[in-house]
């Protein structure tokens, strides 16, 4: 169901990427284990959108994500950023979040995720707008849980 209604979303969009990527949802079972919208030109009113999908989705038997990008999605932003750390499943592993218009605001808000996180092995944040002192609280991030990659 959650993987549906994110192929709806993507289809609204209507873009040619997006319609594809909607198909190739709506063929994957129900067990979902990565998600990747990669460069579909997503912005924040379609983050939202999709964020409260997988929230909807957190009780879902048989659905659990373990990778998730929404990677060169420019137009994503803070508000983006803050609505899917706000609803990231604890089954997540692997997050990339590259180039997506990303300001300390929303970068906070996904280190607050972060620190709660017990799975979580890797986060690719590069490419953001973030402040020197923010990727300091990524570094003391990365030292504290060494077990995880995190590029900024």
């Amino acid at each position: 169901m959650v993987l549906k209604k994110i192929a709806n979303i993507l289809r609204d969009k209507g873009s040619v990427s997006c319609l594809e990527k909607a198909k190739s949802l709506e063929l994957e079972s129900s067990k979902l284990i990565s998600l990747n919208l990669r460069n579909l030109g997503l912005g924040a009113k379609d983050i939202f959108a999709i964020a409260d999908c997988i929230k909807q989705g957190h009780g879902s038997k048989g659905v659990h994500i373990h990778s998730i990008s929404f990677s060169y999605n420019h137009l994503m932003g803070n508000l983006g950023s803050i609505a899917l750390a706000r609803v990231l499943p604890s089954s997540i592993r692997e997050i990339g979040f590259v180039d997506c218009g990303i300001g300390d605001d929303g970068a906070y808000e996904i280190l607050n995720w972060m620190n709660t996180s017990e799975h979580l092995q890797m986060i690719c944040l590069e490419q953001n707008n973030f402040s020197e002192q923010l990727k300091m609280d990524f570094k003391a991030f990365k030292k504290s849980k060494p077990q995880v990659m995190v590029v900024v």
